[in-house]
């Protein structure tokens, strides 16, 4: 992780999503090359948005020549306005749900937006509920089917369909662990954590939100899903850095360390804390609880490096052919390579995730 523009990436990435300022630094000025490759390097990751916000925080001198900055303008500006389509049709579901007393939680997305200083800035994908009983998923699921929408069930209980042009997916589970030992427990959690809820106000709609310390789990064990399995973006580290700054008043941090543990994830939490604290620029003060001496994160950092934002773009792995099939290639191979990197951080998933997977491709 050493190349001058990774260098130069990693400042402007700290600087958009903390707000610092920016003085001369060695890696700067860049020449127009060393900044398109820059530019790509945060599309590839999500987080154009952000690292436009450091950008703008540099000394003039070391600013990008103006054919660079404007095509980059003007994607963030399509950022923005992706933010607030994405709001209208969180408002359009919304009601859509209160109409049927259907009860829908909303993870992840455009709550997690509220975390950054400015939310139009981060980079929308989907939009994901929860229904916390088995009957408001199916009942769901089978509205948006008699309304002539097409659902495509997916691996880990999940399906998804296009509404009014963004891609929405429903989840009969709220938090990405495959740990079956664990299920009673983590449905425990969030009867107790109920009364916590927070929440997001959209188009003058109330967005149920989970409690902040199911976030924390939620948000960490969907990015060690990924992991698992093909790879996760810098928009994903980021997500995780500003909740953990945003929140960290909002839980009690020996609860959340003793429910990490009881899940199997402590040591798997305790490697991404270090990479949130080294790369992302989070105060470890932020941390809800301490950082481990000693660990090694750099090579994590590598691998998420590669892979790009969920593995899409990985050239290790045969991409072309990835595209012209539309579906992954080599999966097993990369599982399994994934399966001996993780396991000792998060035994009980690495040996369930994939076995989950294959499962609940045929039970929807």
């Amino acid at each position: 992780m050493g190349e001058p523009i990774q260098h130069a990436f990693f400042l402007l990435l700290k600087a958009g999503l903390w707000g610092r300022e920016l003085s001369s630094a060695p890696c700067f000025p860049l020449s127009k090359s060393q900044w398109k490759s820059l530019l790509s390097m945060a599309s590839n990751h999500t987080v154009e948005g952000i690292v436009f916000e450091g950008m703008r925080r540099l000394p003039n001198k070391d600013l990008p020549p103006k054919d660079v900055v404007l095509p980059w303008t003007v994607r963030v500006d399509r950022i923005e306005r992706s933010n607030q389509w994405m709001n209208k049709v969180l408002g359009q579901q919304v009601r859509f749900f209160h109409k049927h007393n259907i009860s829908a939680c909303l993870l992840k997305g455009q709550g997690l937006a509220l975390c950054y200083d400015n939310p139009l800035r981060r980079v929308c994908g989907d939009i994901d509920w929860y229904f916390n009983t088995v009957d408001d998923y199916t009942r769901a699921n089978q509205l948006i089917s008699e309304a002539g929408i097409a659902l495509t069930y997916t691996p880990g209980f999940s399906c998804n369909y296009i509404w009014n042009g963004c891609e929405i997916e429903h989840h009969r589970k709220m938090i990405d662990l495959y740990n079956p030992f664990a299920y009673r427990y983590l449905k425990r959690m969030e009867m107790e954590q109920f009364e916590n809820r927070k929440y997001l106000e959209v188009e003058g709609e109330q967005v149920v939100l989970p409690a902040p310390l199911l976030t924390f789990v939620q948000v960490n064990a969907h990015i060690l899903k990924h992991i698992l399995s093909f790879g996760i973006g810098i928009r994903q580290l980021c997500d995780s850095a500003r909740m953990c700054y945003t929140y960290h008043k909002q839980v009690d941090g020996n609860e959340l360390k003793a429910t990490y543990r009881r899940l199997g994830i402590l040591r798997w939490v305790e490697l991404l804390h270090a990479i949130l604290v080294k790369f992302i620029g989070l105060p470890k003060e932020y941390l809800p609880f301490a950082l481990s001496p000693d660990i090694d994160a750099d090579w994590m950092m590598e691998e998420i490096w590669q892979a790009g934002n969920f593995g899409f773009h990985d050239a290790r792995v045969d991409l072309q052919q990835e595209r012209d099939r539309n579906e992954r290639v080599d999966v097993v191979g990369r599982w399994s390579s994934n399966f001996r990197k993780y396991v000792y951080y998060a035994p009980m998933e690495a040996v369930f995730f994939p076995l989950t997977q294959l499962y609940s491709r045929y039970v929807k």
